[in-house]
């Protein structure tokens, strides 16, 4: 296991889509949560299990800061690592809103989500350090969005691909939340002084996401 991109995945509270209610969580003893909430509806609130497989070794250290995206110096995230992971979704609510109103809810969980969505999925995540926005927001013409210093990017989304949604008409096809694979963590406000973020785009009308 590569322990200094592992500290680094789980030193955030929460990694967000946005900051309103679509998450993802990492702890150290290999247990996490994954939270998907859009428009006052809770669609999951799971714990999960995740644990590193045959991890690639890339870290940030002195001399060894790697660039993506070739635009400007200093304007393109820098990539800290990668890791291969297997991540298995629970069914059960995370622990501190086991006895909430969640538990009543008629969608949430397996309720909305067929058994395959439960079973353990590999994916290749990438760290990134720089300065980003909610993925949320992306071209969204406002500057004055909070900003964050680490980037959280998934080859596949961590949420289930619409094939293992009960009903995915309605909310789960307005989200869109299978396309969500880019996740932002460490807030830093000063970094809205170095302009646009890096996972910006110009704006290009209506943005589909729904914060609620």
């Amino acid at each position: 296991m590569n322990e200094a991109l592992c500290s680094i995945l789980c030193g955030e509270d929460e990694w967000c889509f946005d900051t309103e209610g679509r998450s993802i969580k990492f702890n150290k003893d290999g247990t996490g949560e994954l939270w998907c909430r859009c428009n006052f509806n809770y669609w999951i609130a799971a714990e999960l299990e995740w644990k590193s497989i045959e991890p690639l070794d890339r870290v940030e250290s002195p001399g060894q800061i790697v660039e993506i995206a070739s635009a400007t110096r200093n304007k393109s995230p820098r990539l800290l690592g990668q890791l291969n992971l297997e991540i298995t979704l629970a069914k059960r609510l995370p622990r501190r809103v086991q006895s909430s109103n969640l538990s009543k809810s008629t969608i949430i969980n397996e309720l909305g989500l067929i058994d395959d969505a439960f079973r353990p999925k590999s994916y290749t995540i990438r760290i990134e350090k720089g300065n980003f926005t909610e993925p949320c927001y992306i071209r969204f013409s406002s500057s004055h969005r909070p900003r964050f210093a680490l980037r959280l990017v998934f080859d596949e989304s961590p949420y289930p691909p619409r094939s293992e949604w009960r009903e995915p008409e309605g909310g789960p096809d307005g989200g869109q939340f299978w396309d969500h694979k880019e996740f932002v963590g460490r807030s830093s406000p000063e970094l809205e002084k170095q302009g646009r973020a890096m996972n910006d785009l110009p704006p290009a009308g209506w943005n589909t996401c729904a914060v609620s």
